[in-house]
């Protein structure tokens, strides 16, 4: 009987490391940008939380930003037209990185940027 119970206790033990480790690979990011479209950006991925991804993005990109993408796993991209006079940005999150780069890139053109480029990506490890 005794041994029955410490079968169940392994096994329970065994779960709930498991279900830790698994919290603690989900990986949290955010884009911040200043009020001029992205003039600055600061831009944070693979952290232990939203909090922690956000503070990073805040200081990277300095004062009068906002964060106006915190994601958890998956991918972010940021694309941006600074050419000329342009101030057209967009920025996409999805599962992975190239569709994450074609939304941030479509979203700047659909705000009339010509010249969009990706100015930063990256995903969360899961």
């Amino acid at each position: 009987m005794f041994s029955k119970f410490t079968t169940i206790f392994r096994q329970l033990s065994v779960a709930m490391v498991l279900s830790v480790m698994a919290a603690q690979a989900i990986g949290a990011g955010a884009l911040a940008i200043d009020g001029h479209q992205g003039g600055q950006y600061g831009f944070a991925y693979n952290l232990a939380s939203l909090q922690q991804a956000e503070k990073k993005a805040m200081k990277d990109c300095g004062n009068g930003c906002q964060v106006v993408l915190p994601f958890e796993n998956g991918c972010a991209a940021f694309a941006a037209d600074q050419s000329g006079e342009s101030k057209a940005y967009g920025w996409g999150s999805l599962k992975t990185l190239p569709e994450s780069q074609n939304r941030a890139m479509a979203a700047c053109q659909a705000r009339g940027g010509k010249n969009c480029k990706i100015k930063a990506s990256g995903c969360n490890k899961s």
